[in-house]
């Protein structure tokens, strides 16, 4: 099969290659690269996963599992990886290895298409949505709860160590997977407390009865109403765009409920993202 044959001479993935390959990228080649004594990592070259995020991105995909089904059928993705498939965890973990300097990579993708005109910041418009958090209501528990749950997850930790000592109980694999589900729950309720305590110092001024809860699974959540009048933990993501082209500028998930607070925050990131303030920024009350 001819690959160039898999996308049109227009399509849009071939100027993200281009783009990707303007991009300075020396970074991401130095976790990689061979020095002297040792050999380097073999990785898949970034400015593959770059392109292939920035493509997916583009599409409203954000699930390394569906970007990786994606490369091996649809013509786009394709194209840029060659008809070779991309593990899930390659597309993951450069992702999660990579967050501040792909912030940094996406910032260089704006300033861009900014130098390009397409973005103007003549007007924006900023707006918030409830998005519903991986949490039920139910999760959510006091300080003494979680106290008392985080108490025994450490004995539970302590436990399955000891447990682990003796490997001819238990196979390898199962025991290092229930050693690492204890971990991550206990790593959960961790959070939860430091969330609750952020919380009770943050309103103990405002009222005296203020009693903070969190969830046990998501801990960052906040319970929030959303538009159909009901309440749920979510998370407020506000998104910045710009009108000429509907571009967006930025976005922020927020664990603020109210909107308004959100406008001097949201001014600050554009400034820092593109190098200048909007002329006019149109906002719901």
């Amino acid at each position: 099969m001819d690959v160039e044959k898999l996308v049109d001479e227009d399509h849009c993935v071939r100027a993200i290659w281009e783009l990707a390959g303007r991009l300075d990228l020396r970074r991401y080649h130095e976790q990689i690269a061979e020095v002297e004594g040792s050999a380097g990592r073999e990785h898949t070259d970034p400015r593959l996963l770059i392109s292939l995020w920035l493509y997916a991105y583009g599409r409203g995909i954000s699930s390394a599992r569906e970007l990786a089904r994606q490369c091996e059928y649809e013509p786009g993705c394709q194209w840029l990886c060659g008809l070779q498939p991309v593990s899930h965890r390659t597309l993951s973990g450069f992702r999660s290895e990579n967050k501040a300097g792909l912030d940094d990579l996406f910032a260089q993708v704006l300033g861009m298409l900014s130098a390009e005109g397409l973005i103007t910041l003549e007007r924006v418009t900023l707006d918030g949505t409830k998005s519903k958090a991986n949490a039920s209501g139910n999760t959510f528990r006091g300080r003494e709860k979680i106290a008392a749950h985080l108490e025994a997850a450490r004995e539970q930790v302590r436990l399955l160590n000891e447990e682990a000592e003796n490997e001819e109980k238990l196979a390898a694999r199962r025991s290092a997977a229930r050693r690492r589900a204890v971990r991550q729950r206990a790593s959960r309720l961790e959070a939860a407390w430091r969330e609750v305590e952020r919380l009770q110092q943050e309103k103990r001024h405002d009222r005296k009865d203020f009693v903070a809860r969190a969830s046990t699974t998501d801990p960052q959540a906040h319970v929030m109403r959303n538009g159909e009048g009901g309440t749920v933990p979510s998370y407020n993501v506000h998104v910045v765009t710009d009108t000429k082209h509907g571009l967006v500028v930025n976005v922020e998930a927020t664990t603020d409920a109210i909107d308004y607070r959100q406008l001097d925050a949201a001014l600050q990131r554009c400034e820092e993202k593109v190098g200048q303030l909007p002329q006019q920024i149109v906002a719901d009350g």
